[in-house]
């Protein structure tokens, strides 16, 4: 929920009750769970121990051991350009672009941290425990990050959503301009204008939506 209001400089939680909290935290639990599910499968059996490489072993597996230690270099050169790029942005930029690259930061160190020192469940199998850290430290991240491709994708027109159809008695609708839809909380309709940013709330009453699709792009004609 923050990464989808957060770009739009709105604290969607000033207008909830806890009861609309947890009905947008209970749509996603399905998939991130599934998500999360495979995620530590895989986490788990790689963590197993493995032979060393000896010199026997088929070229194809050295070739293979050296692609991933590689990928883990490279892997690791981006994650220190992301750390510095953070560092950086924390100085000039907007909040909620300090907080699109602190989440990341603070989910990674904390899942290291946890998966090595796990201060709970240290009586359960490896396997119950990496399900509950990753899940724990890795969710609001992605979760965040998803909110915020969601509304900038909206605004963008590059997913479809609805719009006003009509003015309603709180929202205007002048010539030229859309109402974007944004959701529905509390008996309260949101919607943002695509051209000002604005935002308008309509408590009474209903409102006319209508489905904006997306936009399909024209492609140039072929040149022979």
């Amino acid at each position: 929920m923050l990464g989808y209001w957060t770009p739009l400089h709105f604290n969607i939680l000033d207008f909830l009750l806890p009861v609309d909290v947890i009905k947008s935290a209970a749509y996603p639990i399905i998939p991130a769970l599934i998500g999360s599910f495979i995620w530590v499968t895989m986490d788990t059996v790689n963590s197993q121990p493995r032979h060393k490489l000896e010199q026997d072993d088929p070229k194809l597996i050295k070739v293979l051991f050296y692609i991933m230690i590689g990928g883990l270099a490279i892997l690791l050169l981006v994650n220190v350009f992301n750390v510095v790029h953070f560092l950086y942005l924390t100085m000039v930029s907007e909040p909620e672009m300090r907080l699109a690259f602190a989440l990341p930061v603070v989910s990674i160190l904390s899942t290291i941290y946890l998966l090595n020192k796990p201060p709970f469940l240290l009586e359960h199998s490896r396997y119950i425990r990496h399900f509950v850290i990753i899940f724990m430290c890795a969710l609001p991240t992605i979760a965040f990050h998803q909110g915020d491709r969601d509304i900038s994708q909206t605004l963008s027109g590059v997913k479809g959503h609805y719009v006003m159809s009509k003015p309603s008695k709180n929202c205007d609708l002048n010539d030229g301009e859309q109402q974007v839809y944004l959701g529905f909380y509390s008996s309260t309709w949101f919607f943002v204008n695509k051209s000002t940013k604005n935002l308008c709330l309509e408590r009474e009453g209903g409102v006319n939506l209508k489905y904006e699709a997306v936009e399909a792009k024209e492609t140039e004609p072929e040149v022979k």
